[in-house]
């Protein structure tokens, strides 16, 4: 299939998957869980950051001003909502307004994918005005990822909840590079280059620590006293969170065995997945596919993603909608 007939094919799915964000962006910025216009509905960053990261990854094949401002809103709403020590809490609507919970499910992957939205934000709208002035932002989101950082540089989930998950520190480096990139494009080179050693740091520690030779795949999750869960049958966290290190690790030859491991492993179940159209399943088999250099694959499951019934069921967040659209970018290259 040529590149364009491809670009044919995706681009109409790409449209439905951007316009069901801004569907759920509120007028103030905020991108909610659910369309803006439902009364009973909530807000959860991490979810919105990912939305935004989708948004601006397909932007150079969808070229809408409207998901740069979009984006733009989301990146503000966030600087402007963190609590004193540089989080931010998951709110709910009640009674037309969004209040914060006091909690949240982490610190450490909320800032980090943050610190990707606004990379990405930056680096597909070349506009350097909001970076100067969110930069101070950065620095403070930054500190929320330091929070829960540790000695052999993985961090836990947040401070209270001391688990270093396998899928959170794959965002960390991620975050890291992230950071880098925004400190070196805002002319703070020297802190650009401690923010890379960081995402260095706890890439080696992902790959030193979590993965084990043995098993040939990663553990997902550590726990404070050192005992590692390496349970490999459940899609969520067992699968997903090995296929989350594939897509968005650096490509390396043991994270391509690894897919093709569990490609073998777990045929019937992205088989099942693919006939019935799940796309809550396939974006994960997709983004891994991209990582693993099968572009074939991806491109298969980009296809049926752009399937008219597939999209049609509404996604449990936002971030659904943006992984979509992270696919059929990278896709189309």
């Amino acid at each position: 299939m040529g590149d364009g007939h491809l670009a044919e094919r995706l681009k109409p799915v790409m449209k439905r998957a951007a316009e069901a964000i801004l569907q759920r962006q509120h007028e103030d910025g905020a991108i909610l869980m659910a369309p803006a216009a439902q009364p009973s509905n909530s807000l959860i960053p991490y979810f919105a950051n990912l939305a935004v990261i989708g948004l601006m990854t397909a932007y150079p094949h969808t070229r809408e001003p409207a998901h740069l401002q979009a984006a733009a809103k989301w990146l503000k709403w966030y600087a402007d909502h963190l609590n004193p020590d540089d989080t931010i809490d998951d709110y709910r609507l009640r009674d037309g307004k969004l209040e914060p919970t006091g909690d949240c499910d982490s610190t450490d992957s909320y800032a980090a994918t943050y610190l990707e939205a606004m990379h990405r934000y930056t680096e597909a709208s070349r506009d350097r005005r909001l970076l100067s002035a969110i930069y101070p932002t950065v620095n403070k989101v930054v500190g929320a990822i330091r929070l829960t950082l540790q000695e052999d540089g993985l961090t836990w989930a947040k401070p209270g909840y001391r688990v270093k998950y396998l899928m959170d520190n794959v965002e960390v480096v991620r975050g890291w590079q992230s950071a880098a990139w925004l400190a070196q494009t805002a002319g703070h080179r020297t802190e650009a280059q401690r923010l890379k050693k960081l995402g260095e740091r706890t890439l080696q520690a992902i790959d030193e620590i979590l993965y084990h030779n043995g098993k040939g795949y990663y553990a997902w999750a550590m726990h404070e006293n050192g005992v590692h869960e390496t349970r490999l049958e459940r899609w969520y966290p067992d699968v997903m969170a090995q296929l989350m290190a594939i897509a968005w690790l650096p490509p390396s030859a043991t994270r391509k065995r690894l897919f093709a491991y569990l490609h073998r492993q777990f045929r019937e179940r992205w088989e099942s997945a693919l006939e019935t159209g799940d796309a809550g399943v396939l974006v994960w088999w997709g983004m891994a596919a991209t990582g693993a250099g099968d572009r074939a694959f991806a491109q298969r499951i980009a296809l049926k993603l752009a399937e008219e019934q597939t999209l049609s069921r509404p996604q449990p967040s936002p971030a659904e909608y943006g992984h979509v659209l992270r696919i059929c970018g990278h896709v189309l290259g």
